[in-house]
């Protein structure tokens, strides 16, 4: 595979496959044009972001903006800090909840609440993490993705879009879309792990805006469970991140030390 394109995806056989049942479709079916390979779709949405120069030039990022749940009439402030290859931290302050923080060093991943306290982050969760985390995954999709196939044109969320199935490499399934008019992501319906479980959410980027030379997601609407949830980025900065900012804190360190000890000893 060749980096930083992403992985090729051949649709000879599907086309092949589908001949015989569009044979007795109506004409307008058999005129529409044949889908891009999502490689197509991949490069076009990094060029769309800014190209590959402007994607790896930063080291770090250092976000903040609003977190809102407009039925409760919830408003809070958050930050996400970023750096290569894979480390993340984040901290919500939400009327009500109190300080939620999150975070990933590489190797530990963990959360922080007033309601669960600290809790390490493992199995699928633990997986989604280390795709977001890592700072360079648009330009190497190969890392946690095994297939990443267009299946569809259709409307998402009023726009016209290609509709792309992607399989992770810990084999779980999920939906991306891509605008057919500027190649930039649209949103995703995929099913979110969570401390209560699995939880199918729809996200919507509906705006974005340009911070330096990289264009950033800046509106991001999620739907799950009936509620809706929406993300405001304000400001974007590049390389002001220390490497302190991932440092795991002592509660979590008491955990790490808990977990090493009962495997040491044989308990399961």
């Amino acid at each position: 595979m060749k980096e930083p394109k992403p992985h090729r995806q051949s649709l000879g056989t599907l086309l092949g496959l589908c001949a015989l049942a569009l044979a007795g479709a109506p004409m307008a079916l058999l005129s529409q044009d044949p889908l891009p390979s999502g490689e197509q779709i991949r490069e076009r949405y990094i060029n769309a972001l800014g190209g590959v120069q402007a994607l790896q030039s930063p080291k770090s990022s250092h976000v903040t903006g609003t977190f809102e749940i407009p039925a409760q009439g919830i408003t809070g402030s958050m930050e996400m800090f970023g750096a290569a290859p894979d480390k993340l931290y984040t901290r919500m302050e939400m009327p009500g909840a109190g300080l939620v923080r999150t975070g990933y060093d590489g190797e530990v991943a963990w959360t922080i609440n007033s309601v669960m306290g600290p809790m390490l982050i493992e199995g699928p969760t633990l997986q989604q993490l280390r795709q977001q985390a890592d700072f360079y995954s648009v330009l190497h999709l190969e890392r946690h993705i095994d297939s990443f196939e267009p299946v569809a044109r259709k409307e998402f969320e009023g726009k016209s879009c290609y509709e792309v199935r992607v399989t992770t490499k810990w084999g779980e399934e999920y939906l991306e879309y891509y605008e057919v008019d500027t190649g930039l992501q649209a949103g995703t319906v995929r099913t979110q792990e969570s401390p209560m479980g699995p939880i199918e959410a729809t996200t919507v980027v509906s705006e974005y805006g340009k911070f330096g030379a990289i264009l950033v997601p800046t509106k991001v609407e999620q739907r799950a469970m009936g509620m809706l949830q929406v993300m405001t980025i304000v400001t974007v900065e590049y390389d002001t991140v220390a490497d302190s900012m991932f440092a795991i804190p002592p509660e979590i360190k008491a955990l790490v030390e808990a977990a090493q000890k009962d495997t040491s000893s044989g308990r399961p």
